[in-house]
């Protein structure tokens, strides 16, 4: 009887311990899927309301003639400024190009430049920067969509600029909904702006 009783209690004991190690790791599960694994709605309303970031890119541009590659680093505080930066090419390394109360201003103490521009109009349509997509894709009249494209969420503007710029994609990684890269196509799907998102941080 005693050997039995003592078996009844191990018995029990398990149960709990197995009892309390499941439901310890569903709750973890749990708390990862809500971190990690965001739907596309969620991804889109995450994206959406972001304030400020920092990020270095490598961008990727052609024309009819040549291809251009610059490394940029970009810092964007809403509705205050932006500010990029030009790692690469060398010869204009260094090249601070500083967006700020509707002026623009181009600097670079190498190339002893400094320009200002008052009232410059065209701060929004600067296709290099989130901040762009972003402004557009919420109040542009402009046709959007939002799908899953292999391990990706992809937000789309068509007929957003101009007919040079006709479609801008913004690729988000699933589960985490941060910016991997962006496309800009002309009239014939041809991808004349390539960015890739080497790194990003929201603030």
């Amino acid at each position: 009887m005693k050997k039995k009783g003592l078996f009844i209690i191990f018995t029990i004991l398990i149960i709990i311990i197995i009892l309390i190690f499941v439901k310890n790791n569903y709750k973890n599960f749990k708390i990862g899927n809500n971190e990690n694994n965001k739907s596309v709605k969620q991804i889109e309303e995450y994206i959406l309301n972001i304030k400020s970031y920092t990020a270095k890119l490598d961008v990727n541009i052609k024309s009819n003639k040549n291809e251009n590659k610059y490394v940029l680093r970009q810092e964007y505080v809403a509705d205050e400024n932006k500010r990029q930066i030009v790692e690469k090419p060398e010869n204009i390394e260094g090249t601070e190009i500083l967006y700020k109360n509707g002026n623009l201003e181009i600097n670079n103490s190498k190339l002893n430049l400094s320009k200002m521009y008052s009232s410059y109009p065209y701060l929004s349509d600067n296709v290099l920067w989130l901040s762009s997509f972003l402004d557009y894709y919420k109040n542009g009249s402009i046709k959007k969509s939002i799908y899953e494209e292999n391990e990706y969420v992809v937000m789309q503007i068509d007929e957003s600029l101009n007919e040079y710029f006709k479609i801008w994609k913004l690729y988000l990684e699933k589960g985490t909904g941060k910016p991997r890269k962006m496309v800009v196509q002309d009239n014939n799907k041809n991808d004349i702006i390539y960015i890739l998102y080497t790194e990003i941080n929201f603030k």
